[in-house]
């Protein structure tokens, strides 16, 4: 009896591996996959409907659902098709430049604004582009998704883990612009370098390929052409600039507005929704929010909370301290335990277990002085080590949905082999920045 009570506990870790496997081999939607396993753990009565219902971060879900409002909102402005416009002109049509700016772009708005709304904007972008130009898109969709997390992790705001962690630790926006700023720059541009390396026969320039430059000047034409033959609205697409910008803003002040960022976003989105009602129909944009994404976010958060319950994921947390007395291994191991939980898990699920034991590591440690890095060893991990499979960070999901949606296929296995060796790289940088702030 007892022998089988042991072997219970296990059996949510067993439900969530095997969805995992289903997922990774695409059998069916990963939404459907998702929610089957979270009524597989209900119907088990190893969570109850009304603890599956506590444990769905439905601010989360909120704040993606209102960013996909706005954007839906934007694109229909025209502000995104005068943006394809700009930025084809500007590089001429050359995949090089292309990809270097969109990387970076993705990079920095991922910062500021936040790394699911970027990616909403720019995969759409990107698709168009290069199948324009007669090239695959998907080397560029995997890199912005990669970019987009580095980028994210930069920032309070820009990914759903630093938000959870500053408002725990009472750290500022500033807090991790100051600190984080060269691990994560440095992971960029090593990842941007490696990115132009190994792709250059699909970005080389084109000024000696007659056939790519003959198709990147139709493509401006093109894109020209259908700009100018939009009927498009300069005060639609100054209100939408406009209530995004303010949404920013308050983005970046919401620690002084004392409201939580998802109330933010909602905002923007009824605003916005209000000052262009004239322009577009509700409906219309909410069937274009990818509602798959959200179910499958709500499966996953149901599921991590039934192996939260058995305790788990608390004696994973505890293991990961009682490892070593030294500081810096200490920091270590829970910069790569953090990083490797959150590419299984859910990275906020597994941030939101691990605060409390952050916490009493401070306690033990009333005399170290830079207990502050454990805060950092944990963001850094969690962002960077999310973005190394497909259901580790919500802007991977949400980026691989949104390629389908446009007709291009990336799978579970597909991604896992581009982004795990550039995360673990990007790890690597982050450790030698750990060393290098407590040695000097």
């Amino acid at each position: 009896m007892e022998l089988l009570q042991a072997f219970s506990v296990f059996v949510p870790m067993i439900i969530f591996g095997a969805a995992l496997i289903l997922i990774a081999f695409e059998f069916v939607d990963k939404a459907l996959i998702a929610l089957g396993g979270a009524l597989t753990v209900i119907f088990l009565r190893f969570i109850t409907p009304e603890e599956a219902l506590l444990a769905v971060d439905f601010e989360t879900i909120i704040l993606l659902m209102s960013m996909m409002i706005l954007v839906e909102i934007s694109r229909d402005s025209g502000l995104f098709s005068w943006l394809n416009v700009k930025l084809v002109s500007i590089t001429k049509g050359n995949p090089l430049v292309i990809a270097i700016i969109f990387s970076l772009l993705t990079a920095l708005f991922s910062a500021f604004l936040d790394n699911v709304s970027t990616i909403i904007i720019v995969v759409p972008i990107t698709i168009e582009l290069f199948k324009g130009l007669g090239r695959d898109p998907k080397p560029i969709i995997l890199q912005e998704i990669l970019m987009s997390n580095m980028g994210g992790a930069l920032t309070l705001i820009g990914d759903p883990t630093n938000i959870i962690i500053g408002g725990e630790a009472n750290l500022t926006f500033n807090d991790f612009i100051a600190n984080l700023y060269f691990p994560v720059g440095g992971a960029i541009l090593t990842l941007l370098a490696i990115f132009i390396v190994v792709r250059w026969q699909q970005l080389k320039p084109i000024d000696k390929n007659l056939k790519t430059l003959f198709l990147s000047t139709i493509l401006i034409r093109k894109l020209r052409y259908e700009f100018l033959n939009i009927e498009v609205s300069k005060k639609f697409i100054i209100k939408s600039i406009a209530i995004l910008l303010i949404t920013l803003v308050a983005f970046a002040f919401q620690i002084e507005l004392h409201l939580p960022i998802y109330v933010l976003a909602l905002a923007g989105a009824l605003a916005l929704s209000i000052l262009s009602v004239r322009q577009t129909k509700l409906h219309n944009i909410l069937q274009r929010v990818e509602w798959t994404t959200l179910l499958f976010f709500g499966g996953l958060f149901i599921m991590v909370a039934a192996i939260e319950k058995t305790g788990l994921l608390e004696q994973i947390s505890l293991l990961i301290t009682s490892i070593s007395n030294d500081f810096t291994v200490i920091l270590l191991v829970v910069l790569w335990a953090s990083a490797f939980v959150s590419m299984m898990l859910d990275n906020i699920a597994f941030v939101t277990v691990m605060i409390p034991v952050i916490l009493g590591i401070q306690e033990n440690l009333p005399n170290e002085p830079n207990l502050q890095m454990l805060w950092w060893a944990l963001a850094l991990g969690a962002v960077m080590g999310g973005s190394g499979s497909l259901i580790g960070s919500s802007a991977n999901i949400v980026g691989v949905d949104l390629a389908k949606k446009h007709g291009v296929n990336i799978g579970f296995i597909e991604h896992f082999k581009y982004a795990f060796p550039l995360a673990i790289l990007a790890l690597g940088i982050s450790s030698a920045w750990i060393l290098y702030r407590l040695t000097f």
